[in-house]
Order: C-alpha cells, then structure tokens, then sequence
C-alpha cells in the first residue's frame, strides 16, 4: 500500500486530542424531576431495560476517534497494490477524412471515440493510456496516463482532420510502440477492412453499405458570356440517378439529372449564362453519408482584377492607349514637375525619357533612363547614337523565364536610332532584346526587390510602337509587372497553395473554412498555406494601400470518398510478450462510505445522550 498524500496522515493527531477532551471532560449532568420517588422509579426502570447505558459515552468516543481515522486516511489516499493486474494500452486512432463519414447519427470518427472509451474505462485501475491520432501527419495526444477520467477527455477534444490518410504512418506509429513495449495492447481504430493483422487490434468503425456521391475533375470555360462546366460524378455503391446543379452566387442556375451506374466515373457537361464570372459551384444535390466531397467551388482570380498604373512622361498618352486596351488599369499621366508632389501609391511606374532621384517602392519601368539611380541594379555608360538606324536583336536565350516574357511575339523587326548603353549590372535580370550584346529591353528585381522593366532607347524615336509584336510585349511585361497573387482557385486538401508576394503587398493572411487566421512572411517572394480544411480559404491584403480579398477552394480528396477501402494486411514486426503491470486499488469511495456512517451513528448517539431517544 502507498500514500498520495501521506502528510494527511497527520490528522491522526486528533485521535489522542479526543480522547484527552474525553477524560478531562464533566460527566456531571443536571436534570430537573417532579420528585425523588420518580426519579429512583425510572432510574431502575432503566436499568432494566437497558444495560449498557453506562457505556454510551465510551461508543461516541469510539466512533469518534474512528471518524478521525477514516477522515486522514480518505485525506492520505491510500493506494493498495495489485500484482500483475493492469495493462499498458496504446490507441492509434485513424484521423483521416473518411472518417468523417456518417453512419446514424454520429460520424466515423465519434464511433471510434466511444470505442476506445470503452475500453478505457473497462480496464484496471493502474493500467497506462497512450494516444496516438494519425493523418497524414502523426500528433501523440498523450501517453502514459493512468487516470482514466483524463484520458477520455482529452480524447473526446480530438478531432478528425480532411486530408488524405497515410498507412505507412499509421504503421509506423503502432510498430514503434509495439518495439518500446512488447507487452503494449495496441488499438488501431480505423475504418480501413484489413484481412490480417498481427499483434494489434482492430476497431473497425467502417461499413461498406453506405451511399456515397462524389464530384471531381471540375474544370470550366467562359466565353460569349456562357459558363461550362465539366466535372466527373461517381456513386460510390449502386446505380442511381444524381441531381447536379451549377450556382452562380449562391443563386442555382441550371440543374440536370445524370444516370450514373455504381462504381464507375461518369462525364458530364453543364451550361449556363453567365455575362461576367466572380465564382461557381457545382453541387450534388442528392444527400449521402460524407458531404464534404458532393461540391466544388472554383473562383475567378481575375475577376475585379485593377492596375494602377502612373505614366511620368512629357508626351505619354500613347503608352496610356496600349495599357488601357489591355487590361482594366486605372491610369494616370502626369509631367515630371507633377511627379514630385504627388504622394499617392500606384502599383507601376513608368518613367518615359525621364529618370527620378530614387526608385518607388512599386514595380517600375523604366524607358530611356541615362542617369544612374540607386537601387536600379546597373550602371550608365552613356548614349550611343546609330546614325542609319539599325535592327535590334530579340533573344534566343531557352530560359523559361525569358519564354514567358517573349511568349506569342513574332520576329518583326524594330529599327532604333540612338541607345543608352548599359553596364555594371549587379543584379540578376533577363535579357529580351540587345544591340550589339548590348541590353535593351531587360526585366527583373532591383535592389528595393521590386520588378524592374528597363528599355534601353526612346521610344519615340524608333518604330517600336508600329510593330505587330509591340502590343503583345506591353501585354507580356504588364503580367510580369502585375503578377497574380493567386495563379490558381482550386486545390485538393492537403496540397499547398502558393502565393505570390507582389510589390506594395502588406498584411497578408488567410482565413481558414473553420474561421482560423493564417498569418503568412512576405519577406520572400512566394508564401505557401497548407490546405488542411475543405473548404473557401479567403485570402486577405493589403496592395498599394488598397483592401483586396481573393479566394481559392480545397475540396475533399478523392481516395477518402470511398465507403470502405480493405487492404490486405496491418502485421507489426516482433515477438509478443505477456508481462503485466501492477494494477492499483483505490478504496478511496469505500473509505467515504465508512465516513458517512460512522457521522451518522455518531450523531444518532449524541441525539440519545442529548434528547434520551431510547
């Protein structure tokens, strides 16, 4: 036996203290008759009738004192050994996204929590409790608890995740616990089938009878002010009809019903007016076991996409018309006097044939810039004049980078009179056109990290702008100024999404399906978000001083669609062993009983002392 608190051992001080009080205690009482003759009557009477009232005292001494033990006893809590009587019990619960399947009125994942409780609570006192919940990634809930009453609550606070469930990880957590401890009595609560399984015990929560839809392979095209969508449907166990609509802001478009037979992928095309596209979903509308995966959301990233664009230029209104032509810029030209008073931020600067004291902090071009500028990544060497005119060189350089600038630009040529030759250049950029190996036309990051566009010539004095190629440039070069933060909506769970950190780009965050903000670095050029929820994510920011919210979806994985996977084999590695712990008893419940009527008897002996109840 053992003491969980052996200074309540002290309160067994009181015991001498009672009896002490006892003996120094009057035992004289005075009571009030009508006469002597009545009194000697009685006193006889009772007597006879009852022979230990001399010792009454001493019983509510004796319970007294029994009270005292029993009340420092319940305070010490004594613990009594039991050899060989408990268990060491380690649970690895499958957290993955088909368990949140529902079967009645609970999910996969609830079952399976009511399982391993109770196996908790049919155990031996004594017994150890470790919990492992796995998905794609292993979290050790606890391990080695003994109280059962902590060991269910903190089970009960799990929670299933959405993504994608890993075997080799499941296997991995159970076979290192298995190795530690032999003796272990390893749980795995999955709703995976599995044929075999050695040294381990299976909690299977999974059936296979549950009607499930899926919808996937969501792709679209918008054009002529028509939206069409096409998609993939699968009913998972029979054949049946599936009603799948497309809504446009919340407000249902078209509906069409699909046959679909059990087991196998169905292709299917819906069509709708759609005069300008912000977002869609397309839904089963059919009910099933695991609703997560019966809809998909796709956003449309360019939507109420603006550029604001400041043109420092004396005659720069035909660089206006192209970049107004091309993409929905809120554009502004103003002289280079004007340019030093203005205070507001814009997303691009271009400086035509004028070159400012310091760089902005947005993206920049710069167009027949001859000083040198701090930050700018080059130096100046000077004008070169070409008295005839000559042709510049566009380049065949097989960089990815540098494809993408010159993508859909053809090989017209384009006659320049007069350069400024570059050099010095201490930054990375990408070359696009050149003279005599010189740069002309570059592109890249200054030393403010900010995207850089440099043209090496006036463009006034070339017949850059009559060439065919000059609009798909400005086009090519606009993207790589104004890069998208999101390149792409739609994602499956568990995938990372890649975000772009543009230029004047601050505050940004993203704010998970379950509400969680996501607080991401913008001190690179890309931040990344695990998507570990089905769901919107909305994408916060601040860009140029301006609130601009964008969106992408996460929807459910396909393999936790499935009613029920079975795999061939769970088997971990080792000889079992049947060693057992020391189980414990706690009479800490009796001791309280034995409290409660030792009071009650004592207080019955003082009310007969005290009222004479016989």
């Amino acid at each position: 036996m053992r003491f969980l608190f052996p200074l309540g051992l002290l309160g067994l001080i009181g015991i001498p203290v009672i009896i002490l009080i006892y003996i120094l205690q009057s035992k004289y009482r005075e009571q009030t008759v009508n006469s002597n003759y009545i009194w000697h009557l009685s006193d006889k009477f009772m007597k006879r009738r009852n022979p230990l009232s001399g010792i009454t005292g001493l019983i509510s001494l004796i319970l007294q004192i029994l009270l005292v033990a029993f009340v420092s006893f319940a305070i010490s809590r004594p613990i009594f050994t039991l050899p060989d009587a408990a268990n060491e019990y380690c649970f690895v619960l499958d957290a993955s996204g088909s368990m949140n399947t529902y079967e009645g009125e609970k999910t996969r994942f609830d079952r399976a929590k009511d399982e391993i409780s109770g196996i908790i609570n049919s155990s031996s006192d004594g017994s150890t409790f470790s919990l492992i919940v796995v998905s794609d990634e292993a979290v050790k809930v606890y391990e080695g608890i003994k109280d059962k009453e902590n060991a269910n609550e903190l089970l009960y606070q799990t929670n299933p995740s959405h993504t994608l469930g890993s075997e080799a990880e499941l296997l991995s957590c159970a076979q290192s616990v298995f190795d530690q401890n032999p003796s272990t009595l390893v749980y795995l609560a999955t709703d995976k089938s599995y044929k075999t399984h050695n040294n381990i015990d299976i909690i299977d929560v999974g059936t296979d009878t549950l009607e499930n839809y899926t919808i996937t392979n969501v792709d679209y095209s918008h054009t002529g002010g028509r939206l069409t969508v096409t998609a993939s449907v699968i009913s998972h166990i029979s054949d049946t009809t599936l009603d799948v609509s497309i809504y446009l802001e919340n407000q249902k478009m078209i509906t069409k019903k699909i046959d679909v037979k059990g087991t196998e992928e169905k292709q299917i095309e819906l069509e709708c007016i759609c005069p300008s596209l912000k977002s869609f979903e397309i839904r089963i509308e059919n009910e099933d076991s695991y609703m997560l995966d019966n809809s998909v959301m796709d956003y449309n990233p360019k939507s109420d996409k603006t550029y604001s664009v400041l043109i420092v230029s004396k005659s720069g209104f035909f660089l206006e018309a192209v970049i107004d032509s091309l993409v929905d810029s809120d554009i502004r030209v103003v002289s280079p006097s004007v340019y030093e008073t203005i205070d507001e931020k814009y997303g691009l600067y271009i400086f035509d044939s004028y070159t400012p004291s310091s760089l902005p902090d947005g993206a920049v071009w710069l167009i027949n810039s001859d000083k040198s500028i701090e930050n700018s990544g080059f130096g100046i060497r000077g004008k070169i004049e070409i008295p005839n005119g000559d042709v510049i060189e566009k380049s065949k350089s097989s960089s990815s980078s540098v494809r993408k600038l010159l993508e859909g630009i053809g090989d017209s040529d384009i006659y320049i009179t007069d350069y400024v030759k570059y050099s010095g250049m201490y930054l990375s950029f990408y070359t696009l056109y050149s003279y005599n190996s010189s740069p002309l036309i570059f592109a890249g990051a200054n030393g403010l990290g900010n995207r850089q566009v440099v043209f090496g010539f006036d463009l006034h004095r070339s017949d850059i702008a009559l060439s065919t190629d000059f609009v798909m440039l400005v086009r090519n070069l606009l993207e790589y100024s104004f890069p998208d933060v999101i390149d792409e909506t739609s994602y499956t769970v568990g995938d990372d999404a890649v975000l772009n950190v543009v230029s004047n780009v601050s505050n940004l965050k993203a704010k998970s399906p379950s509400g969680k903000d996501i607080f991401l670095d913008t001190s690179g050029t890309m931040a990344t978000i695990k998507l570990d929820e089905i769901g919107t994510y909305e994408i916060g920011m601040t860009l140029a001083g301006e609130e601009i919210t964008r969106y992408i979806y996460s929807s459910a994985h396909f393999e936790e669609s499935k009613p029920a996977i079975e795999e061939e084999d769970f088997s971990l590695a080792g000889e079992r062993t049947y060693d057992k712990a020391d189980g414990e008893f706690d009479p800490l419940v009796i001791i309280f009983i034995c409290i409660a009527v030792l009071f009650l008897a004592d207080w019955g002996v003082y009310c007969y002392e005290k009222y004479q109840l016989r």
